[in-house]
């Protein structure tokens, strides 16, 4: 318990005003005790009119530095499982429109799923070394690889409808699908399947027919760019996630 120093008042009285002799504990004409207690130096005065000063008696702390995670232009922290949108799209847009490339190579395209695959995995890649404190689940390299995928279609659906429309144009188109028609026919000698054949071709020669099995291709080919690439996102994700453990 910290001492407390004491001294005597002198004379005269700070409520009467009368002279008293030095040494008297109360005020012989008012009863005004004549005896002051003052507080030790360390422990600091206040006073009704005052506020405390509380940063001078805590101690003061370091402020921790923000987490790079969402200190990049976001106010407020990712959420667990969250996608940085703003900066996973451009490694997804590369990726995807490699895949798209890729596929649309005649020789190359032969390994369009492998594409795909790599394509998934390495936008997940790409975003990791963006965000190196997060850790991606499968989840995530779903939806990370899907986005490189949706990409990839686009840019796909362009060349191949390009290539369609440049076939269909110079008369190659039905001339490819008379060849495949007549191999059908000679495999299967039957009058009525060829029969059917031959009306069929004729439908995809016509504007409606050509436009059905552009817009039938394309939704198949969007289904394959998309499945793939997530998949190969999700691999990604589980195969960058098992390094990191084992580090």
């Amino acid at each position: 318990m910290a001492s407390c120093n004491v001294r005597q008042v002198d004379h005269p009285c700070y409520r009467c005003q009368a002279e008293i002799p030095e040494g008297t504990a109360f005020c012989p004409h008012c009863g005004a005790p004549q005896i002051r207690v003052i507080p030790p130096e360390s422990e600091p005065q206040w006073t009704p009119g005052s506020t405390p000063d509380i940063s001078a008696q805590a101690p003061s702390q370091p402020t921790p530095p923000p987490s790079s995670a969402w200190s990049q232009g976001s106010p407020y922290p990712p959420l667990p499982g969250a996608i940085r949108w703003d900066l996973a799209w451009k490694g997804a847009l590369l990726c995807g429109v490699g895949a798209a490339l890729l596929t649309a190579i005649p020789i190359v395209s032969v390994g369009c799923c492998l594409w795909m695959l790599g394509a998934g995995a390495l936008s997940v890649s790409l975003y990791q070394k963006r965000m190196p404190e997060t850790l991606i689940t499968p989840g995530m390299g779903m939806k990370l690889g899907a986005l490189a995928g949706l990409f990839g279609f686009m840019v796909n659906s362009v060349v191949s409808t390009v290539s369609f429309l440049t076939l269909r144009s110079r008369g190659d188109f039905r001339h490819a699908m008379e060849q495949q028609m007549q191999k059908q026919m000679a495999a299967n000698p039957d009058p009525k399947v060829q029969e059917m054949m031959q009306r069929m071709v004729e439908w995809m020669s016509t504007p409606q027919g050509a436009a059905t099995l552009i817009v039938l291709f394309l939704l198949i080919m969007g289904a394959i760019f998309v499945l793939f690439t997530a998949a190969g996102g999700a691999l990604g994700a589980s195969m960058f996630r098992q390094r990191r453990e084992f580090r």
